[in-house]
């Protein structure tokens, strides 16, 4: 690929753009003595496409480069293979075709925003760029455009305002929890997939209340499935000092609720649920309709695809989410699928988490810093803060 990558530069410039690369065989009998090609699609420069390619209409009749890739190297007896560090060379071509494909996409991207304002286009990039739904970053747009004058649409700083307020009223955040209801205690159900941290978000949610908070609380789990996580939560409880108690029925949870009445808030984990899975959530809706939650939390996690997320919000609706928890803020790729989660869910951001740490690494997001982290911008902020994951 190196040596295909060269030859491009060679014969086209180093403006050349990469359209596609792929490999084929050459020769051989069944595969049997074939050699290995790589075939690369350029063109000079971006102006030498046709238009329609420039906006990604139609494909190019390819001009081919063929080059025999560097051999594999397979390591011997089995044993781990080795790092290999790439030459200078290699990577400068990786970054050249990075770039080529950056400027290729944001090209194809302003083509299709001709008529847009340059200040406004530069947030809308940094929008999509951040995962924004393009419908919920177009809708920011025209909301903009129609609300600034010529004049404000002029000032960077004003559109970048205007944006990040806009912004800000798309991610509702939920009231702070009434602890200790007029009928009896509070009570917060978290539910979710497998893996996005239930268990740890009540653990830390337990340890603010009862420590910060001063409250008396309490923890039900009716996880029996996964392997120690009854032992796991038992563990946070004797650490803080509050009962646990274990339901495995509808019943047991309802009978488990009566004996922590004096409880300020019950906390319930629930076994995580694959998305797909309609029979386990259905399961779940079994348990609640015993015991009626206060609150119902969707645990997600930042580090999900938009598919998957989307996917979860809409199985899990059947359990009345009114709540949206986001964790592992600190590994998310972009900040935007909060947004279009949100508006998916037509529910209230509660809590966002960034760590594994107890009771530290979660709070009560703030809409303003988090609409700056969506439009792109890293926010200093204090060590207890939301920290800004790499720029995507």
């Amino acid at each position: 690929m190196a040596e295909a990558l060269a030859q491009v530069k060679r014969q086209l410039g180093r403006d050349a753009v990469i359209l596609n690369t792929r490999t084929r065989t050459k020769g051989g009998l069944f595969g049997i003595g074939a050699t290995t090609l790589v075939e690369i699609t350029a063109a000079p420069h971006m102006s030498d496409l046709p238009a329609a390619l420039r906006r990604g209409g139609v494909p190019m009749k390819p001009r081919r480069i063929e080059g025999n890739p560097a051999p594999k190297v397979a390591p011997r007896g089995g044993a781990p293979a080795q790092d290999v560090r790439l030459p200078n060379e290699l990577l400068s071509e990786i970054g050249d075709l990075k770039s080529m494909v950056n400027d290729l996409v944001r090209q194809s991207r302003r083509t299709s925003a001709a008529d847009m304002p340059e200040h406004i286009y530069e947030h809308y990039l940094a929008l999509v760029q951040n995962a924004v739904a393009e419908d919920v970053a177009g809708k920011l747009v025209d909301e903009l455009r129609h609300r600034l004058t010529p004049e404000e649409l002029a000032d960077r700083d004003q559109v970048r305002r205007a944006m990040a307020a806009s912004l800000s009223t798309m991610l509702p955040l939920a009231p702070p929890t009434p602890l200790c209801a007029a009928d009896g205690p509070t009570i917060i159900a978290l539910v979710g997939p497998t893996g996005v941290g239930k268990t740890t978000t009540i653990a830390k949610l337990a340890a603010n209340y009862c420590l910060r908070e001063n409250k008396r609380v309490a923890l039900v789990t009716i996880d029996t499935y996964r392997i120690a996580a009854v032992e796991q939560l038992k563990t946070y409880a004797q650490i803080i000092d509050v009962p646990v108690e274990v339901a495995m029925s509808p019943g047991q949870l309802e009978a488990a609720v009566r004996r922590l009445s004096d409880a300020d808030v019950i906390l319930i984990d629930t076994a995580g649920r694959s998305q797909r899975d309609a029979l386990k959530i259905n399961e779940l809706r079994g348990f609640f309709q015993a015991v009626r939650p206060h609150e119902m939390h969707l645990v997600l996690s930042s580090t999900c695809s938009e598919a998957v997320l989307s996917e979860t919000i809409d199985r899990f609706a059947a359990l009345q989410i009114d709540r949206v928890i986001f964790t592992k803020l600190d590994e998310a790729l972009g900040f935007g699928v909060i947004v279009n989660c949100l508006r998916r869910a037509d529910a209230q951001l509660s809590y966002v988490t960034t760590g594994q740490d107890v009771p530290d690494d979660i709070e009560i997001p703030d809409q303003n810093r988090l609409a700056s982290m969506i439009l792109g911008e890293r926010v200093s902020v204090d060590g207890s803060a939301v920290p800004v994951a790499a720029a995507v």
